[in-house]
């Protein structure tokens, strides 16, 4: 049993992940079942989502997600169920379910959860939805198509290339998912690579350092003659995190490898300065106030070791920026994370970065670290633990810690956002 009580619902979502690993025994998903319905949505996710996992539910097991998915609760704990109803061909359900709310990651997860379906329709939808004007559902219709794509038999490839192309092209510049796919032969036969090359050489970075990795590293599985120089120059003067991606694709690409670390190939990239008069200003232990959809939270910041980082976010949620920006991450027992307020789905982000602040603060239960894709490549995406994360100490910048609110914190679902963000000395 994965128990009720409130209070251990992070040890019931570490349980109900586990049983997804024995989810071949009938016992372990009679469990997953049972907690579609737990009152915590953190656990009826983690549940869902480890069952979404099973390859052949069985018919009682299908209808159980059905019925989980018509219950009346927060979107976000049955949005992992969609993939199975679709998979199974319960297209209604996931249909139902989409008419309940029109919160954009919600819609986002129903195009998702379409790249299960095998019907025509299914298909028209995503290629037209993959044009959407909001980033976040175009993202999500191109990761469904992605999977669509990869279900297609080798022998009609050829054929469905010319229907899928048109919208993994026009993608290209705003989402990092259809990067790899673009390096399928059927694709290269089109002309994918020098389109890929075209649309990297319109990019920069570090705005755009997420979609142009992706573009290095399909280019690096193209045999087209051209992608050797291409990866080499990138490796010798791009951006950092473009360099070493370059790197590591010709490593896979040349059978014995190839060492192209050369010197300025890591060169510090420029950042935001720092403001010292405005830093005495805030103080040394600033607080940030975050009124959520949830109630508030106040995270008390640590100017002395993460100057740069604090004041990018000081700066941020006092001149408005935050206000209104969703958590676009929610992952339970883990972490919340927002302050995409370029995008709002995650991938947005400053011209200029700020530097990574690796302090002594640890990744314990509330703590405030900061997005990265990458040393030196920090932003204003900020999150906060739901638990000790010991693993991103080192990796991620530390900034502070939640004192007071954490239990709002653990209240957040993806969606929820920010009301009104201000700092207090």
């Amino acid at each position: 049993s994965l128990g009720t009580d409130e209070d251990d619902w992070r040890a019931r979502v570490a349980a109900a992940t586990a049983l997804g690993a024995l989810r071949a025994d009938p016992a372990a998903r009679a469990a997953l079942v049972r907690a579609f319905g737990d009152a915590n949505p953190h656990v009826a996710a983690a549940a869902a989502t480890a069952f979404a996992r099973v390859e052949t539910p069985t018919g009682a097991e299908i209808a159980a997600a059905a019925a989980a998915v018509q219950a009346r609760r927060p979107w976000n704990a049955s949005a992992p169920l969609l993939p199975v109803l679709a998979r199974a061909g319960r297209l209604d359900g996931v249909d139902a379910w989409r008419g309940r709310t029109a919160d954009p990651f919600a819609q986002a997860a129903y195009l998702t959860a379409l790249g299960r379906a095998a019907t025509p329709a299914t298909l028209d939808l995503l290629l037209a939805r993959s044009a959407d004007a909001d980033p976040r559902l175009a993202a999500a219709a191109v990761e469904a198509l992605r999977v669509r794509w990869a279900a297609t038999d080798s022998t009609a490839r050829g054929v469905a290339a010319v229907r899928y192309y048109p919208a993994f092209s026009a993608a290209l510049a705003t989402t990092s998912a259809a990067a790899p796919v673009l390096s399928d032969s059927a694709f290269v036969a089109l002309g994918s690579a020098d389109l890929l090359r075209s649309v990297y050489a319109q990019m920069s970075a570090p705005e755009d350092v997420e979609p142009m990795a992706e573009i290095v590293g399909a280019l690096g599985k193209v045999r087209d003659g051209q992608e050797v120089d291409f990866l080499v120059g990138v490796a010798l003067t791009g951006h950092p995190v473009l360099a070493a991606a370059a790197r590591n694709a010709l490593n896979d690409r040349l059978v014995e490898g190839i060492d192209v670390s050369a010197r300025g190939a890591d060169a510090a990239t420029p950042t935001t300065g720092i403001d010292w008069p405005y830093l005495a200003r805030v103080g040394p232990r600033p607080r940030l106030v975050l009124d959520t959809d949830r109630g508030r939270v106040v995270i008390e910041l640590d100017a002395e070791s993460a100057p740069q980082t604090v004041q990018t976010v000081a700066v941020a949620a006092a001149s408005g920026r935050y206000d209104g920006v969703p958590f676009h991450r929610v992952v339970s027992n883990f972490v919340v994370q927002g302050g995409d307020y370029f995008r709002r789905d995650g991938y947005g982000g400053p011209a200029v970065p700020i530097r990574s602040e690796f302090t002594r603060l640890r990744f314990a239960a509330g703590t405030a670290g900061i997005a990265s894709a990458g040393k030196d490549t920090e932003g204003v995406q900020f999150f906060v633990t739901h638990s000790p994360q010991p693993h991103l100490d080192g990796h991620y910048t530390a900034f502070g810690r939640v004192v007071a609110g954490q239990e709002v914190i653990d209240r957040l679902l993806q969606g929820d956002a920010v009301r009104r963000a201000h700092i207090e000395r």
